[in-house]
């Protein structure tokens, strides 16, 4: 029977792709994890990990391994809350996924009032673009998501709980474009794009295809995987980009940036919370999906 320390130690390692982090994190020396490590890989008779210098990565049973791991541990934290319930205590783990935008402007604070309402909840928050969440969320490796993007998965639920503005931003040397932008005069234009997997792009792909435009048609000079590099190319004046108006509040008050009007093209979206159909939640992982409901409610249309 595999050893839940091994196990743990071995996910660890995976993570954060270091034998030493690894050990560091969860107070053990690196000989120690090295020998979890080792002993798991003789019990499987399979190399779980590759050391490649300094950098750990996984092979492909590896890769297995650690995604029946994250469920397993999902799975005790899950008993481990049931049981503290039987004593009506609210405990466990809560792992959230957040996409770019709810990660950075939306979650923060929700998280904050439900940890101080909440104490013998451990929350932590997963960064990743839309698609990203929703595939560690179906593979167990996440409690809940926030994201910006729609995927008709029936193993999945999605709920809207924010109504979203998506802007066209440019740098304060375009201030002098004269005429609104439309969906047909944006390919005359540089633009700074999201990653494929982002909500955001998804959404302006969906809006520009109901034009009888294609995104990929859109000279694209770069293409980058956070929001804050994209404000940082737009701001250098590199083209233009599409990003949530949440997101260039402040450098659009302090003049850093001006948000183009578009005279023929509905940018709006939702942020969705979505959870998993066919696993078992604990009443922490319940009650923070209502107060996050309850949080965001004024935020609706």
């Amino acid at each position: 029977m595999i050893d839940y320390r091994k196990l743990e130690a071995f996910c660890k390692v995976y993570e954060l792709q270091s034998f030493s982090r690894a050990g560091k994190d969860l107070f053990l020396s690196q000989p120690t994890i090295s020998a979890h490590v080792s002993a798991l890989e003789s019990e499987l008779n399979v190399p779980l990990l590759d050391r490649m210098g300094r950098i750990v990565l996984p092979t492909e049973a590896g890769t297995i391994l650690y995604k029946y791991a994250k469920q397993a541990f999902s799975s005790l934290n899950a008993a481990r809350a049931e049981i503290a319930q039987l004593h009506d205590e609210m405990a466990g783990e809560i792992v959230i996924g957040g996409s770019t935008i709810p990660a950075h402007y939306l979650l923060p604070n929700v998280m904050a009032k439900y940890m101080l309402k909440n104490t013998n909840v451990d929350v932590s928050l997963k960064v990743a673009d839309s698609e990203a969440i929703i595939h560690m969320l179906s593979d167990g490796e996440l409690s809940v998501g926030v994201v910006g993007a729609f995927e008709n998965d029936p193993e999945l639920t999605f709920i809207p709980i924010v109504d979203d503005e998506l802007v066209v931003i440019a740098s304060p040397s375009y201030v002098s474009l004269k005429e609104p932008l439309t969906a047909e005069t944006l390919e005359e234009h540089s633009w700074v794009m999201r990653e494929r997997g982002s909500g955001t792009r998804k959404s302006f792909a969906n809006a520009l295809a109901e034009h009888n435009v294609d995104i990929r048609s859109l000279p694209s000079v770069v293409q980058v995987e956070s929001t804050n590099a994209v404000i940082q190319f737009v701001k250098a004046g590199m083209g233009l980009s599409i990003t949530s108006k949440l997101a260039v509040s402040a450098e659009v008050e302090r003049g850093d940036l001006i948000i183009l009007p578009l005279s023929n093209m509905k940018l709006n979206r939702q942020f969705f919370c979505v959870y998993h159909n066919r696993r078992h939640y604990f009443p922490a992982i319940h009650s923070f999906i209502q107060f996050l409901k309850d949080e965001t409610r004024s935020m609706r249309g």
